[in-house]
């Protein structure tokens, strides 16, 4: 496996697409005249209403517009009373720019639609403010009937980060865009995901309690999406009694006051963890107790200290303070019983089967056919690259991406994100990673150009795979 060699700007080359259409929409298009400056006769204005209607793309077709009550603000976000349509433009910035769109057909049922909106470049003094964009969008939709998966993918393994056209060429995927936010800049383990994440039924990330985290669960059989908060919990258990997981594949830390103590001595609790082949085939180190089970569930090895080899049949369970003690005991020996459920905020299971990905996305965009509003402007809320995924009410699943910190593209608040996502039909969606991480790959080459002209390895990326 290398890394890529080379970086391919936006425009380059999606691979042998089956068709590709055209076509632009400008001010007060309606209004125009024929050659010559007569008004269009009524056969004239007919041949053009069909013509539209050829030309726009499938992608962006009609959602219900079934009126809506109105949400309830609850925390940094509420939802306002408008009923979510496909536009025939996106809805950002004045009224009346130029907007132009090519979509290309990738696959039977999979589609990229390549929109520049607005004509002129801006300026770096007004590219957080403008209103004249431009604002480059990349859309991947994908139908229900299209013939792949719809999964996570995350490279070598969770401790590492490659870049999204990596993940793409190593997955063999079609579409694959960033998606968890991740630990990006730490120095262990830089490809943790800071939230939820789930690989083939398998939970790689717990939940946090973040402002605005939103777990998006994928069955990448039938490409249904499911977004919401869960809760998940584990337990390590033996006749000896039971011991509660507090993480997954997450480095540990030494708890404070006991770095320099004997840990049989620490008084601090610590923590446990459980650490899957996902994270790596070696585990941290570091004092405390480590315990690693085969493939049959029984016990291959259990010592006092952290760190180890471990095949990719086997997980290892590491604890920290006085629960590295408490470890031993209970699931030193044997074969301890793991169980763990996750759980929607009102107490509902979420089964995990080998069917189930997940990423972990931070804020709602839209939310059963309701634009999320938002009371922020800066920071988070701000003009960034921004990523996001989302479903039409047909089932469709959109992968989008918006190019940011640029003259040539100058990104999304997040508010502008949910109206532009509600703009393309999408009933609902949620915010992923964005900012220097936004980048969307086609066959593995980059078809939007990240900001500062560099694609950033990334935790993981949402693929589609043919």
């Amino acid at each position: 496996m290398t890394r890529p060699s080379s970086i391919h700007r936006a425009g380059s080359s999606v691979g042998a697409a089956d068709t590709v259409v055209s076509g632009t929409a400008g001010p007060d298009a309606t209004a125009r005249r024929t050659r010559g400056g007569r008004r269009p006769t009524g056969a004239a204005c007919l041949a053009a209403a069909v013509a539209s209607l050829v030309a726009a793309p499938a992608v962006l077709a009609p959602v219900s517009a079934t009126a809506v009550g109105a949400g309830t603000a609850t925390g940094a976000a509420s939802t306002q009373r408008t009923a979510v349509r496909a536009a025939p433009r996106l809805d950002v910035g004045e009224r009346g720019l130029k907007e132009t769109r090519r979509v290309t057909r990738l696959a039977p049922g999979v589609t990229l639609t390549s929109i520049v909106r607005g004509d002129k470049p801006a300026t770096n003094g007004t590219r957080g403010t403008t209103q004249k964009g431009p604002w480059r969008v990349q859309v991947a939709m994908i139908s229900p009937s299209a013939k792949g998966q719809l999964r996570t993918a995350i490279g070598t393994d969770i401790a590492r980060t490659e870049g999204v056209s990596t993940l793409g060429r190593w997955s063999g995927a079609l579409v694959a865009v960033n998606g968890s936010f991740f630990s990006q800049g730490r120095r262990t383990a830089p490809g943790d995901m800071v939230g939820l994440a789930v690989n083939g039924g398998t939970v790689v990330s717990e939940p946090q309690r973040v402002a605005g985290h939103t777990p998006v669960l994928m069955d990448s059989r039938t490409k249904a999406l499911r977004m919401d908060d869960m809760t998940w919990t584990a337990t390590l258990a033996s006749d000896a009694g039971r011991v509660r997981l507090d993480a997954v594949d997450t480095p540990l830390a030494v708890p404070a006051g006991c770095e320099n103590v004997d840990p049989a001595r620490c008084p601090t609790p610590g923590r446990t963890v459980r650490f899957t082949p996902h994270y790596s085939l070696r585990t941290p180190s570091g004092p405390g107790a480590e315990v690693v089970l085969g493939r049959d569930g029984c016990v291959v090895s259990a010592r006092s200290g952290r760190g180890t080899r471990i095949t990719a049949a086997q997980v290892s369970y590491q604890a920290t303070g006085t629960k590295a003690a408490e470890m031993l005991r209970v699931a030193g020996t044997g074969c301890p019983t793991f169980a763990e459920s996750l759980t929607t905020k009102d107490g509902r299971p979420v089964p995990l089967t080998s069917t189930t990905y997940g990423v972990v996305g931070r804020y709602r965009l839209v939310r059963d056919g309701r634009i999320v509003t938002f009371p922020y402007t800066t920071g988070f809320f701000a003009r960034q690259p921004r990523t996001f995924i989302g479903r039409t009410a047909g089932g469709s699943v959109a992968l989008v991406t918006i190019d940011g910190r640029s003259t040539r593209s100058v990104g999304a608040t997040l508010a502008e994100e949910a109206r532009i996502a509600a703009s393309l039909g999408l009933v609902d969606a949620v915010n992923l990673d964005g900012g220097g991480s936004t980048a969307m790959a086609v066959r593995g080459r980059l078809v939007n150009t990240p900001a500062g002209g560099r694609e950033r390895s990334v935790g993981d990326a949402v693929v589609f795979m043919p």
